[in-house]
Order: C-alpha cells, then structure tokens, then sequence
C-alpha cells in the first residue's frame, strides 16, 4: 500500500479533512493525496509557498522568530494553526511543511533542515506539535523523504490527541 492510500484511508476513516501548506516540496503531498478517487471528502485545501519572502508575508502566521530564521518550529506551528483557524467548518486537521532546498544543481546533497507542524481541534482548542529533521541526499530524494515524513507524522499526531483525550 502507497503512503498516500495510507493516509487517505487514515483520514477518512475518521472524518478527517486536511488543510496544507507546504515549501520546498512544490505541492507533493497534497498532489499525492488529491490524485486518489474521492480526495474532496478528506482534503480541503492545499498551499504551496516558493519563496522566504511569500511566507513572510504569509497572513496571520507570524511566530516569533530570528530576524534571520525564518524557518523553525514555532513558525511552522504558527502556519498550521493559523491554517486551521482560517479553514473552521471545513477543514479539521492542518499539516505545515517549511523549508527551503539549498541552491545548486539537482545532484546537490548538502544536508537541509526542515520543520514539520501538525493542527487539529481538540475539546473546542487548536493544539499543534512540531519538528525539526535533517535531510540529506539528491533534491528529488530530499523532496520525496520530506512528503513522506510530513504524511506519516500526520496519524502519529492525531493519534496522539485523541489517545490524551479518551485518558483525560
């Protein structure tokens, strides 16, 4: 089974739909997610940001960061809830993916860090975690390494909510 099967049977399994914003990976994801039969049911909408200057101006999603650091965790967390909170009544998960590919030829394997956000609705609340995680490798691996830990980090997220609700 594909990782894109995975988590559209993940979400729709459990009423999820997926709001995304993504970076470095020019839509992959939400490509991947939308190519399957039935996708509007679990995927509401899905941004892709090319440049730092067009996540800077990114509309409520400013985190505190470095004036040099535009890429880390509290701003990626920052554009999941933000996404979340934008997109109420229609979507219900949020997924943010933020970094950027060093410049250079495709054969380029200089290590990149990447963080990775997760939103969901919990008891009426937006709660969120975050990550950060090295890359290395060709670009083309990079972006396909990156898709695949920002889709399999989604139901480990969720999971994880739903498992402190039911003991709490």
């Amino acid at each position: 089974m594909n990782i894109s099967r995975q988590i559209a049977g993940y979400l729709k399994s459990r009423e999820l739909v997926l709001v995304s914003f993504e970076t470095c990976t020019a839509g992959a994801f939400t490509a991947a997610l939308a190519e399957l039969p039935g996708a509007a049911v679990s995927l509401d909408i899905g941004i892709v940001v090319h440049t730092a200057r067009a996540l800077a101006a990114w509309p409520d999603a400013k985190a505190e960061t470095d004036a040099n650091e535009s890429i880390n965790e509290a701003r990626a967390r920052a554009v999941a809830e933000a996404l979340l909170k934008q997109r109420a009544g229609q979507a219900n998960v949020a997924l943010a993916s933020l970094g950027w590919l060093a410049p250079g030829d495709a054969s380029s394997s200089t290590p990149v860090a990447h963080c990775f956000a997760w939103a969901c609705r919990d008891r009426g609340e937006v709660v969120s975690a975050s990550e950060t995680v090295l890359f290395s490798g060709r670009r083309a691996e990079v972006r396909r390494s990156i898709a695949r830990r920002a889709l399999l980090g989604l139901p480990r997220f969720v999971d994880s909510v739903f498992a402190r609700e039911r003991a709490g």
